[in-house]
């Protein structure tokens, strides 16, 4: 369960839940002290036609942010993240009388928790900035450690500014019931590396618009199966088997455009993603904000998204590979997914309020390409985010 938990819960976390940020300028330098606190709800919509019939994920996330300034021109955050999670997952999907796809769901509920924290230094010059971060994250059957550096330089002019950064991990996961006479095929310990190298460019064109774009490059490594999932063969249920290797790029760019007389600004976002496993991605994510007085900001926001399948992903299999890898998982399918969202905060003095309420829908019919079957598993989820910020 830690593989499919960790990869949904690093997207929310990083993305959508993500705490404000440290200003990347050292002329901009908050050098007060900063805390912020929030809660988020994550719930996603049950599978009617899985087998058995059962309530998917409720996830509760509590963040923690603290910030303050150190020594002479540094700043040191530390972040730190609970996690419970409880619901069922999808197990593997077998063909019914007419061929069609059936979702079949774990067999019981599982409840879990999970903890981390990073802590990231932060030393500022005239005109760049250095950073290094640390950080890990631990649960039942499950545990990461990351490291990374990165900087940031103004370019002669000070028009624009490139960033650069690289960064691993290594996780180590240790299944439940691994190796055990119920489940004698999953494994009972393995383990993964990760390395990624960013390149950015921020470039102002006029004072009321600012663009941004970037390449990240990612190597995985070692065991990048699922332990958890399975996938019906030629009548036979067999363990998730995939390469164990992975190579992904991906390019992002951004606009901000900042409308005077509005008091408010546009945010266009557009990311390609294209990996060794076959799956290529298309983001396009667009967001209003407008300022109400000194006080009070809403942005409201859509987010389409559309992927191709990998290449060893069927929702079941008729016939034998010859590569033996097999999966059916959803995050490997193709699929279309809509996204649509509102943030709205409230600042009194030194503090604010900030709320953020978004619902994703997923399905074959938003899909930039045809899609022949559509993965029974795919995801609707609903998330809720309450946070404070204050100056200390």
């Amino acid at each position: 369960m830690a593989a499919e938990r960790g990869r949904r819960l690093a997207a929310l976390t990083a993305a959508a839940l993500a705490l404000p940020a440290v200003q990347a300028s050292a002329q901009f330098r908050d050098e007060a002290q900063q805390l912020s606190v929030r809660y988020s709800s994550y719930g996603e919509g049950d599978l009617p036609a899985a087998q058995p019939e059962q309530s998917r994920f409720d996830i509760d996330i509590w963040q923690l942010r603290y910030g303050t300034p150190i020594l002479e021109r540094s700043r040191l955050t530390i972040d730190g993240q609970y996690e419970t999670l409880s619901g069922a997952s999808p197990w593997f999907i077998e063909p019914d009388e007419n061929g069609d796809p059936v979702q079949i769901m774990s067999g019981a509920t599982i409840d879990e928790a999970r903890g981390s924290l990073g802590l990231d230094l932060r030393s500022y010059g005239e005109g760049r900035e250095y950073a290094v971060s640390l950080g890990g994250s631990v649960e039942d059957d499950y545990s990461s450690i990351n490291l990374g550096i990165d900087g940031h330089f103004e370019l002669p002019g000070k028009q624009s500014s490139l960033s650069l950064g690289i960064g691993s991990s290594r996780d180590q996961i240790e299944p439940t019931d691994g190796g055990s006479t119920r489940y004698p095929q999953r494994p009972v310990s393995e383990d993964k590396s990760s390395y990624d190298a960013v390149l950015g460019f921020t470039y102002i064109l006029n004072p009321v618009t600012v663009v941004q774009t970037g390449l990240s490059l990612s190597r995985s490594s070692g065991y990048l199966s699922d332990p958890y999932k399975l996938a019906y063969v030629a009548g036979e249920i067999r363990p998730d088997a995939r390469p164990d290797a992975r190579n992904e790029l991906a390019w992002t760019t951004r606009l901000r455009y900042r409308i005077t007389a509005w008091a408010g600004s546009l945010h266009l976002d557009y990311r390609y993603f294209d990996d060794s496993w076959g799956i290529r991605s298309h983001t396009v994510d667009f967001a209003l904000h407008k300022d109400f007085g000194t006080r009070l900001s809403l942005a409201p926001h859509l987010r389409w998204y559309s992927q191709s399948q990998a290449k060893f992903y069927q929702p079941y299999f008729l016939d034998e590979r010859d590569d033996g890898y097999y999966s059916s998982d959803y995050r490997l399918s193709p699929y279309g997914a809509v996204t649509v969202g509102l943030d709205l905060s409230w600042r009194f003095g030194e503090q604010a309020l900030r709320l953020s309420l978004e619902h994703y829908e997923a399905s074959a019919d938003t899909a930039a390409g045809d899609v022949q079957v559509e993965n029974p598993g795919l995801v609707d989820f609903t998330m809720m985010t309450l946070g404070f910020d204050f100056r200390l």
